[in-house]
């Protein structure tokens, strides 16, 4: 998961979930990799310099890219449920 945050914001979040995640996430604060996975937005009718909500899961060992979610608003989100399912996908 790559958050386009700062990543002290991230870890206080994360802290108070009681779930854990059975993968990575990463801080981007400069928006380097968002910008080259294709989901910054720079202006729109409901975000400025943003990201789209995406999620790419990306398998460890093989770098093969399990799942891909790309929101076309600030509102949706990638069910965690579903991205787990492709974690398991083979």
């Amino acid at each position: 998961m790559i958050l386009g945050q700062r990543c002290a914001g991230i870890a206080k979040g994360m802290s108070k979930s009681s779930q854990q995640l059975p993968f990575p996430v990463l801080c981007d604060e400069d928006r380097a990799v968002i910008k080259r996975y294709g989901v910054w937005h720079p202006i729109g009718i409901d975000a400025i310099n943003m990201a789209r909500p995406a999620s790419f899961l990306i398998d460890g060992l093989t770098r093969a890219i399990r799942f891909i979610f790309v929101g076309s608003t600030q509102f949706e989100r990638a069910d965690l449920e579903t991205i787990l399912e492709a974690s398991d996908s083979k």
